[in-house]
Order: structure tokens, then C-alpha cells, then sequence
């Protein structure tokens, strides 16, 4: 059965790149070097992790092997041996998610092969896993941050790999997560049940406006295009 994903991804990732970087950054880091550790120092200040932890204390008391021997793991399993190993060794002042994640995705991935076990993970893609998989009831806020639990994170990946559809590559679903937690964060809510509101009068809105007027967005925006 095809995998069908409860997002429309290919919306919030053209949002994501009217936004973010326009993805050089990465894919050049894992096209030109093969060692994660490498790939580690080149992307850290593009991930955002040089603020709460120094490259350097975590490529220099790690190994890239190290790194492959835990792939063999399960992504939480992984990321919690890591994330110990890490606390161990003094790189990491607590035991995190994000920081372990990311050296293992670097280790999974290669050039136009995106790790999906290891998906690049932050708060943004964690607020969209928990509002796309109703976590929280609907008068509860989002989370202000990422999990800390490796168990959680292993099931944000399982449901990475289960809703990517085949045709669309590991690194778009990603940005299309991370833009689209990034846009419910931001919106002036207090709790899942006025986002679900919010979200369902764009829905509409939409809608509506497609099927009187033959447009989404603007009237110029399907000019030559055939719906």
C-alpha cells in the first residue's frame, strides 16, 4: 500500500525554500565529504547547534566508527546510546535528542540518499509529529521544545518512514515538517483545538475560492496553468 502523508508537502516545502536556506549548504556538505564527523563540522552552524554546544567537544571524542556501529541499533536505541556516550564524555551537559540525531543522520545519509531512519530533527519538526498525530488533546498547547526521549524520537522516525510517499525525496518531507511546525508555532494560539480552527478556515478558504473563481492563491498564479 502507498504511503500517504497527512501533510501537503509539496505547499509547505515551496514555503520552506521561500524562507530557508536554498539547501546548497547541505547537500554540497554531503556530496563533497564521506566522513560524518566532517560533515558534522561543516554543517553546524547551518543546523543551529553551535549556540548550546562547541563542535569541536563532540567531534573530538568521538569516532565516525562509533558512529556506523550504532546504525545497526534502532533510531532510539541509537540516539540514546549516543546521547550517553556523549553526557559520558563530557561533550553534552544533559542527555538530548536533537544533538545525537543529527551526527547519525550525517553517518546514515549520502549524496541523493537522505537517512529517513535518522530524519533531521528539531522543535519545529517535533510540533508538526505531534499535531499531525494528535499526541495532545485539543485543549492542550504545542510543545515549546523537542523531546528529550530517545523512545519518542524513535517513533517520530517510524512515522516519518511510514507516511513518506515513494515518490517524494527524504530531505523535502523534511523540510515540508519543519516549515509547517514552524507556521502552527508562530500563530497567536494557546491550544490545538484553535490551530485545528485556524487551520480548517484556511482549508475553506481555500476551497471556496478555487471552486468559484478556478484559483488558490491569485488569479495571476494559474494563469497558463491547467487545474
Amino acid at each position: 500500500m502507498a504511503s500517504i502523508s497527512p501533510l501537503n508537502i509539496e505547499y509547505w516545502a515551496l514555503q520552506y525554500s521561500a524562507q530557508q536556506d536554498d539547501n546548497s549548504t547541505y547537500t554540497n556538505a554531503i556530496r563533497d565529504r564521506t566522513d560524518a564527523l566532517e560533515r558534522a563540522r561543516a554543517l553546524w552552524d547551518w543546523k543551529d547547534l553551535s549556540r548550546g554546544v562547541n563542535v569541536d567537544d563532540v567531534t573530538d571524542v568521538l569516532t565516525t566508527d562509533e558512529l556506523i556501529d550504532l546504525l545497526e541499533d534502532s533510531p532510539s536505541d541509537a540516539v540514546g546510546q549516543l546521547a550517553d556516550l556523549l553526557v559520558e564524555r563530557g561533550a553534552l551537559a544533559n542527555r538530548t535528542v536533537v544533538t545525537p540525531a543529527f551526527l547519525l543522520h550525517l553517518a546514515d545519509s549520502g549524496p541523493g540518499q537522505y537517512s529517513v531512519r535518522f530524519p533531521i530533527f528539531d522543535v519545529r519538526c517535533w510540533v508538526a509529529y505531534v499535531y499531525l498525530t494528535r499526541r495532545r488533546g485539543g485543549e492542550r498547547p504545542l510543545p515549546r521544545s523537542a523531546t528529550q526521549s530517545p523512545e519518542r524520537f524513535g517513533e517520530f522516525s517510524a512515522f516519518f518512514q511510514r507516511t513518506i510517499p515513494e515518490h517524494v525525496k527524504g530531505r523535502r518531507y523534511e523540510q515540508a515538517m519543519f516549515r509547517f511546525g514552524a507556521y502552527i508555532s508562530a500563530l497567536p494560539s494557546d491550544t490545538i483545538s484553535d490551530i485545528e480552527a485556524h487551520l480548517n478556515e484556511l482549508e475553506n478558504a481555500i476551497s471556496s475560492v478555487y471552486e468559484s473563481s478556478g484559483f488558490a492563491l491569485t488569479s495571476d498564479s494559474a494563469q497558463g496553468f491547467e487545474y
